[in-house]
């Protein structure tokens, strides 16, 4: 199989109010449970999102950009609940456009039952409730199943990742175990590409005996710029030795044993700390540090950049599609 070049179609089935704000104009919090309890719509709002977020030109926009992968979010209450709004249709209709453009999707389960992490992205901020309680590891692998039941067949099928960004207080044991189910679980339906997250703690010895003897698995990492405070106030030279060195040297320690996917990657910076004196002094580094992780991310097995698109004027550097458009990111991935 060919590296994978793709981007995250992030903000579509799980909300992140940065990303739309428009969205939450007037409302509490900045995650979905929020919105659908404070929204005077609901339900209306959120499918004439589904059907405006992402359209079918925007497959065709990256087919014709040489992108030929995306990740997929989807919530575990993609079938709706009491509470959560169906997506099922929309996800639906996401498999038919990337079959007419030739792209392959990573179904990526972004929320669990009491939330993973307690982030805007896990569906629920500052809850991380999914480990107490063991029916939420349960209902998790039953959505993996049902999700995997749905969509396996479908021709632009490329897999599924188990898991978005479990926390890192999470203890290990519970995650290894928790991965261990829903790889037995998704390979009785099918052999096709399961994904793993690093729990943010890529390096830790028991990944290796956790991989041997499984078959075709990836193991995400996510590497941003802007979240770890040592790496987001450090200088210029710090940004790129991190990548060209340390996380160039990780990738190709941990591919020895299994393959290794960037599932999320931005050009996102803490600006202050960097005092560009210009616009264009700035954008070269953007640049630079652009092709430093393209360089390096491309040894893998794929990246995947967080995300197409940014419903807002500021946050260019997360806008797959602007980045493009401000000659930030090269104009075509083949």
């Amino acid at each position: 199989m060919a590296i994978i070049k793709g981007v995250n179609l992030g903000g579509w089935f799980v909300l992140e109010s940065w990303m739309r704000p428009a969205l939450f104009e007037g409302l509490k919090g900045p995650d979905e449970t929020h919105f659908m309890e404070f929204h005077p719509n609901p339900h209306e709002a959120l499918e004439a999102h589904y059907q405006t977020f992402i359209t079918e030109a925007d497959f065709k926009y990256l087919k014709d950009k040489g992108i030929t992968q995306v990740r997929l979010p989807v919530p575990w209450w993609f079938l709706g609940t009491n509470l959560y709004h169906r997506s099922k249709e929309h996800i639906d209709r996401a498999f038919q456009y990337a079959k007419k453009y030739g792209i392959q999707i990573l179904v990526d389960l972004h929320t669990a039952p009491g939330c993973q992490n307690g982030f805007d992205n896990g569906g629920i901020t500052g809850v991380i409730d999914w480990p107490k309680d063991p029916k939420n590891i349960d209902k998790t692998i039953e959505v993996l199943e049902t999700l995997t039941k749905l969509y396996h067949e479908e021709e632009a099928f490329l897999g599924i990742q188990v898991l978005n960004e479990p926390h890192s207080s999470i203890d290990i044991n519970i995650i290894l175990d928790f991965y261990q189910r829903s790889y037995q679980a998704i390979r009785k339906i099918t052999s096709k590409l399961i994904v793993f997250h690093d729990a943010f703690r890529p390096t830790l010895p028991v990944w290796e005996s956790f991989f041997k003897g499984k078959e075709n698995v990836a193991f995400d990492l996510h590497l941003y710029h802007c979240f770890d405070d040592k790496l987001a106030n450090s200088d210029t030279d710090t940004h790129l030795k991190t990548v060209f060195e340390e996380r160039h040297h990780m990738i190709q320690k941990i591919s020895k044993f299994v393959r290794v996917i960037i599932g999320e990657w931005s050009l996102g910076l803490r600006e202050g700390p960097l005092n560009f004196k210009d616009t264009f002094t700035k954008n070269l580094f953007v640049r630079l540090l652009a092709d430093t992780q393209l360089y390096v991310y491309n040894q893998a097995f794929g990246f995947y950049f967080w995300s197409y698109k940014i419903d807002r004027e500021s946050h260019l550097h997360w806008d797959f599609r602007r980045m493009i458009e401000h000659h930030l990111l090269p104009n075509h991935f083949e």
